[in-house]
């Protein structure tokens, strides 16, 4: 899940701190309950201000976390504020109150994904796409682009640490611009612009193969994302 938000930047400040006091801790307890598998607040690099400048992304893992997120969330939030002194309770439902700046929620399907032997990463980048036949772009990056990125991951050929694909489960139809994507992820933001160790040979019978499941033919657009704050498989909390 991809919760997108517009924060103005004399809320920022705020905002990050209600995550990283409160938010990050309720999304812990959920982790380590085995409710979902994954949290993160990423904030946009560059790019259009009318574009979101924050998106959070909620690993659910199983349809039956999903089914149950209504259920467990409020009991994640009551588990750990119950945990806090009541002075802290009393500050933290204050800031709480902060709108929450939410303008898209989308729901998606991890398709296919290949990573470097060193995984680790703080930029990705989005390339939303619009499909006239999602199953046939998700089959011809699995085909063609999954083994060229494995190749070159393998002869340490590139500054590119994982490669990912995903289909978009709600929300769908004609009025949305995108209804797939593929992700790019770097160590360094440099390495988005500088990413090749030496010169390569991309699968053309890929491009062609991708061009005929879209009208218009490449990404609808790529969008820069800078980690700010994390949380790993077992619950523990990082930042940038």
């Amino acid at each position: 899940m991809y919760d997108y938000r517009s924060v103005p930047q004399e809320e920022m400040n705020a905002f990050k701190q209600n995550e990283a006091e409160f938010w990050s801790k309720v999304h812990a307890n959920l982790i380590k309950k085995g409710k979902i598998t994954g949290w993160a607040m990423l904030s946009r690099v560059g790019g259009l201000e009318s574009d979101p400048n924050i998106y959070f992304f909620i690993g659910i893992g199983s349809y039956e976390n999903f089914d149950s997120m209504n259920e467990n969330y409020p009991k994640a939030y009551e588990e750990v504020m119950n945990s806090l002194s009541q002075d802290k309770q009393k500050l933290l439902k204050e800031s709480l109150k902060q709108k929450k700046f939410r303008i898209a929620n989308v729901l998606l399907n991890r398709n296919d994904n290949v990573w470097s032997d060193s995984p680790d990463f703080n930029y990705i980048v989005h390339n939303y796409a619009k499909a006239n036949n999602v199953t046939a772009f998700l089959e011809s990056q699995t085909k063609y682009f999954k083994p060229f990125f494995d190749q070159q991951f393998k002869a340490k050929n590139t500054k590119q640490v994982g490669w990912i694909t995903d289909s978009v489960l709600n929300p769908r139809g004609n009025h949305y611009n995108w209804n797939c994507y593929t992700a790019d992820l770097y160590k360094n933001q440099s390495d988005i612009y500088n990413a090749w160790n030496t010169e390569v040979t991309y699968p053309e019978e890929g491009f062609t193969a991708l061009a005929k499941t879209m009208d218009n033919p490449g990404f609808y657009k790529s969008v820069v994302w800078k980690k700010l704050m994390w949380l790993d498989e077992d619950g523990n909390f990082h930042s940038l």
